[in-house]
């Protein structure tokens, strides 16, 4: 059984089509936990709409998306946790991937699919010999492929237990922040098959914009201790936030990173 976590902020023309994939898995052991974190809209009544024993929702203040995430981890019934955001959409065959996962690989506990954007966008793949595998050095890989995105990730409860839920803190970056905690603990199970769509086409996407410094995930990044490939992979994480700065011609921020950064970013 699943626990589908879904965190719902102003999504009103979104969230009818986010939960109808969820209803049309062939795959039907689930529950849905739709979070309203204070949506201004109609987004409740349309979550309302579904009569569909399955579905709760739960309201609270507005709190941020990474607070309404561990919410709906927290009120989840079963151990497995599956994340989609309130704009993006599941193929048919998402669960189900995931079962047949789970079945060739028993004893892990982190599994993720393959997405689109839905703007047909180019993502890079590595090569790969099987279509079912477990990663062998997440912070070697993910410098090129994004190999973990919110809505294609389902964890057992008991690693989010083990190593922390979302940064409530950060509203950019939140999700790496996690998935690197998780990948330092755990074996990471990826499968090829494309089962889900990445919504960029909505201008009010959580995906979309420059985060504040301090609520981005270059503000608790710390190099120290950090070697090899995961070394790699938040330093070019910290030079891309700078050259952003330095190209919106944002002084406050780019001293910001320098004063945290500078000494680790020389060694």
């Amino acid at each position: 059984m699943f626990s589908v976590v879904i965190p719902l902020y102003n999504k009103s023309k979104m969230i009818g089509r986010t939960i109808q994939s969820v209803l049309d898995q062939y795959c039907q052991n689930f529950e849905v936990v739709v979070v309203n974190d204070g949506s201004t809209d109609d987004s409740a009544e349309v979550v309302m709409s579904f009569k569909d024993e399955r579905i709760r929702l739960i309201n609270q203040n507005n709190k941020g998306v990474s607070a309404a995430r561990n919410r709906g981890i927290a009120e989840a019934r079963y151990d497995w946790v599956a994340f989609l955001d309130g704009d993006d959409s599941w193929n048919p065959d998402h669960l189900e991937e995931i079962c047949t996962m789970m079945r060739n690989f028993p004893q892990e506990k982190v599994f993720v699919t393959s997405f689109v954007f839905s703007d047909n966008r180019f993502a890079f793949k590595h090569d790969r010999s099987a279509d079912i595998f477990k990663v062998e050095n997440y912070f070697k890989e993910v410098v090129k492929e994004t190999l973990m995105w919110t809505s294609i990730v389902v964890v057992h409860k008991s690693c989010i237990n083990v190593v922390g839920g979302f940064n409530e803190k950060l509203s950019r970056g939140e999700d790496r922040e996690l998935w690197a905690r998780l990948a330092r603990k755990y074996g990471i199970v990826k499968s090829q098959r494309v089962t889900a769509v990445y919504n960029v086409d909505d201008a009010d996407s959580l995906s979309k914009g420059k985060a504040e410094y301090d609520k981005s995930i270059i503000s608790v990044i710390d190099l120290n201790g950090l070697k090899s490939y995961e070394r790699k992979y938040f330093k070019r994480m910290i030079y891309r936030r700078l050259f952003l700065s330095l190209k919106d011609m944002d002084v406050t921020e780019v001293v910001a990173i320098l004063c945290k950064h500078r000494l680790q970013l020389l060694r």
